[in-house]
């Protein structure tokens, strides 16, 4: 008897902890997806703004794809230094039915890294404002464009990262950030906004 009073109070513990614990995880995911979609619409929303665009809203399908491909870039680049990535590295995906932008920054040293903000990323396409006046296609701003294409009205994005060491051995990280529009933008023969 006195065996199974032990097993009893080592399960009660056991079976609070599991209570206390599972549910914390999809809570903390969830949080941290929010930040992203909260960085990633007042950065977009921002600058559509500026332009008479109206409002993006955020698109959890969309996001999901944009995961997919992320992961598929980290997959793809796995192992290369990340000083020595180049635009051929982080190639689009052929889906066609959305618009998509996507960031890759690394960051290496001798201590921690972190990985590069959402915000970081995000800012290299606002960044291309200045660019957007040539032919579409040419890597002139189309990101920037894209972002405040007049059309679209949905956007879900994600990041994935990697850990990597660059061409000198130091430890690093990589980040892709994929977003996805819908419609899609960047139409010949329109304008943005």
């Amino acid at each position: 008897m006195a065996y199974k009073k032990i097993a009893i109070s080592v399960s009660i513990p056991i079976a609070v902890a599991a209570i206390l614990i599972v549910p914390w995880a999809p809570l903390h995911r969830t949080y941290a997806q929010s930040d992203i979609a909260n960085t990633i619409l007042k950065m977009h929303n921002d600058e559509r703004n500026a332009v008479g665009s109206p409002a993006l809203t955020w698109s959890d399908s969309l996001a999901a794809d944009a995961k997919s491909w992320a992961d598929h870039l980290v997959t793809l680049n796995q192992g290369k230094p990340i000083d020595t990535l180049t635009r051929s590295d982080i190639p689009h995906s052929k889906q066609g039915t959305h618009g998509e932008n996507i960031a890759q920054r690394g960051a290496w040293g001798t201590g921690p890294v972190s990985p590069p903000s959402t915000a970081s990323l995000v800012k290299g396409w606002i960044d291309e404002k200045p660019w957007r006046g040539g032919p579409l296609g040419q890597n002139d701003g189309d990101h920037y464009t894209q972002m405040v294409w007049k059309n679209t009205k949905e956007v879900g994005c994600a990041i994935a990262t990697s850990n990597e060491k660059s061409s000198h051995g130091m430890a690093g990280v990589v980040a892709y950030l994929v977003c996805r529009y819908s419609p899609p933008g960047n139409i010949a023969g329109e304008e943005p906004y």
